[in-house]
């Protein structure tokens, strides 16, 4: 389900980079395939992800991670537009387009999926 709602966000948001640090395959396959420029696989990675997210922040990207290993979204600097996807009982998909345009560092809650 956040596999398509991910890629359909994408159409509009062109800035959108989604890394994914899942083991041991990427979890975003229809992202993958839509955008296969704009997607990256780097399984058990999350301190190398969060280090490329800031640089790639800076470039005007709306870089979103997914994956163990992100519980917050400690940046350094919180001019930052990096959004950490983690999965909760109290995540919603409702909101999840504009807490993406949103400006600065989030942690966004996303359903848990069996």
């Amino acid at each position: 389900m956040i596999d398509i709602k991910l890629t359909q966000i994408a159409l509009k948001i062109k800035n959108l980079i989604l890394i994914d640090v899942s083991f041991p395959k990427g979890r975003f396959t229809e992202f993958k395939k839509a955008y296969e420029n704009r997607y990256l696989h780097m399984p058990c990675r999350a301190s190398s992800a969060g280090i490329l997210a800031g640089g790639l922040s800076n470039f005007g990207k709306v870089v979103v991670l997914y994956g163990d290993g992100f519980n917050d979204c400690n940046l350094p600097d919180q001019t930052l537009n990096v959004k950490v996807l983690k999965e909760d009982a109290e995540g919603s998909l409702i909101t999840l387009e504009e807490d993406l345009k949103a400006f600065g560092p989030a942690v966004l809650l996303i359903p848990e999926e069996d």
